[in-house]
């Protein structure tokens, strides 16, 4: 870690590196960033709003629910499974002196696409739909899009080399995100939860993070707002601290095994 500033000024040209190769050879480019996640909301918007009828009434519009919940969800997603892949598909650190967290930091902005779409998305319907927010709550996706890099980073810290020591741990890692997805008000509104269960939800700190996104358009109680605020921000601390010390003790030990 102590290295990583030293390397900061490479990160810019990693990033858009990064996101060129990812679509390189495809006709449309850089545009699958966008219209990816936008199908993958589409087809949830289509299945559970239209033909299951899951969320009617008055509100927001379930299309735009989704998607400001979805696009950060795609975020961590997209970047914890990388991370778990991370080492392996870069065999050549074991030889260089790039640290590995400059890579962990380079998934982690270019993923990052994915949640700037949905707080498009979220600031342009707010916008269309009049004012409903105070100004905290329109900059509290901000805040949000701060706290869950923070977390992301972290967290990437500690699955690299965990996934590269433990294999196994890689398959169990994307079942868990997986069901990761329905326990988080990602594509349901929170408002349905009642009793015992919105309080699992509650434990949730991506729960929290979505308040936090949904803010323009779902404004909270100040309290609430405050409990959100103060669990993303001990969620990204702890990530933060968990991650670094991983990186003390098992990036070396992972390395090796490249």
């Amino acid at each position: 870690m102590s290295s990583l500033p030293n390397w900061s000024r490479s990160l810019g040209l990693l990033v858009l590196a990064d996101l060129r190769r990812r679509y390189a050879g495809s006709v449309l480019g850089g545009l699958w960033a966008l219209l990816a996640p936008l199908l993958e909301v589409a087809a949830y918007a289509v299945v559970f709003g239209f033909i299951l009828g899951a969320v009617r009434g008055p509100g927001v519009p379930y299309t735009v629910l989704i998607a400001s919940g979805l696009f950060p969800w795609m975020w961590f997603r997209e970047t914890i499974e990388g991370c778990s892949t991370l080492l392996p598909d870069n065999r050549w650190l074991r030889r260089s002196r790039v640290p590995a967290e400059l890579l962990v930091l380079r998934l982690v902005l270019a993923s990052s696409v994915r949640a700037l779409v949905g707080l498009v998305v979220v600031f342009g319907y707010a916008a269309v739909s009049g004012p409903r927010a105070s100004i905290v709550g329109w900059a509290s996706p901000f805040a949000a899009l701060v706290l869950q890099a923070l977390t992301c980073f972290g967290l990437g810290l500690l699955v690299a080399p965990v996934t590269t020591l433990v294999p196994d741990s890689r398959p169990t890692l994307v079942s868990l995100l997986t069901l990761l997805t329905f326990a988080a008000p990602i594509l349901y509104p929170e408002s349905i939860v009642e009793g015992p269960l919105h309080s699992l939800l509650l434990w949730n700190p991506f729960t929290h993070l979505l308040r936090l996104y949904r803010g323009p358009i779902e404004p909270v109680s100040w309290p609430s707002l405050s409990v959100s605020v103060a669990v993303a921000v001990v969620t990204a601390a702890a990530s933060l601290a968990v991650g670094m010390a991983a990186g003390a003790r098992l990036w070396w030990r992972a390395r090796d095994r490249l």
